[in-house]
């Protein structure tokens, strides 16, 4: 099993559930104003500087089902030029 975390621009939220849903992911833990900065990207702070914010997602899929979501989420990133998401595979080592 693998815990996919996702983050990405708030204004893409409807599309990220949307293609989740289609790729039958019907379960996952969802945060709403998530503020940050990446490595490439400008500080989403929420404030009048820096303004958005984020959404973030953990969702935990089997390992076949992490390429199949990984490589759809890679297709939408590159339709936006690579900006707006951001999507990690870890390691499920236990889970209760």
């Amino acid at each position: 099993m693998k815990m996919l975390f996702i983050t990405y621009d708030a204004e893409l939220d409807e599309d990220v559930m949307e293609m989740l849903e289609s790729l039958g992911v019907n379960g996952f833990t969802k945060w709403d104003r998530v503020l940050g900065k990446g490595k490439n990207s400008e500080p989403k702070l929420d404030t009048s500087v820096w303004p958005g914010y984020n959404c973030a997602l953990a969702v935990v899929v089997g390992d076949d089902d992490e390429a199949r979501i990984i490589e759809e989420l890679r297709k939408f990133s590159e339709r936006l030029e690579g900006k707006g998401v951001r999507a990690f595979a870890l390691p499920i080592l236990r889970a209760i």
